[in-house]
């Protein structure tokens, strides 16, 4: 779960706004209450029940230096990633991308308007080529999945299975519904 960014046009922090019970942190955490391990990864440490805090590596570095440092921190060979400003995918979304993880080091998904990076599974191995994007600086997780060997799961396949506002990502309060 990435929660680095400044949140400039929420208007505050948006891990711990309250939106129909729950913290959009909480929301998010959710999707992945199936995963083996849950991280919060930069940002401000938070602490919450089944997830750990680990701060980026290199801070400053947008989404992929969140996935950097989470790719680094992970114990298992895949990651699912996403933001805490994206509070409505289901669990389902992980087992789907998942299951289309061989022989790729990238799974994303592509939404109603187009491919959605931060809910996608990304490889360990991809490490190297992670660090070699932000050594350069090259910080877009989409040239990223340019540039590794990847798979695409169309919205066609996953319009039956997930909401419309499954990759709702909330950048101000009223986006939310």
């Amino acid at each position: 779960m990435l929660t680095g960014g400044r949140a400039r046009r929420f208007g505050g922090d948006k891990c711990a706004y309250r939106y129909r019970g729950a913290t959009l942190l909480e929301h998010a955490l959710g999707s992945l209450r199936e995963a083996e391990e849950r991280m919060i990864v930069g940002g401000p440490e938070r602490s919450l029940p089944g997830a750990r805090w680990i701060p980026d590596v290199r801070p400053g570095l947008g989404a992929l230096g969140g996935v950097h440092a989470a790719l680094l921190a992970s114990s298992t060979p895949w990651l699912a990633v996403t933001g805490c400003d994206v509070p409505f995918l289901p669990a389902l979304l992980w087992r789907v991308l998942l299951a289309r993880a061989d022989d790729v080091l990238a799974v994303v998904p592509e939404g109603p308007t187009g491919l959605e990076p931060l809910a996608a599974v990304y490889h360990r191995d991809l490490v190297p080529q992670v660090e070699k994007r932000l050594d350069a600086g090259r910080r877009s997780l989409h040239g990223l999945l340019q540039a590794a060997p990847g798979t695409v799961v169309p919205w066609s396949e996953l319009s039956e299975l997930l909401d419309h506002d499954a990759f709702l990502n909330a950048n101000r309060p009223e986006d939310l519904p």
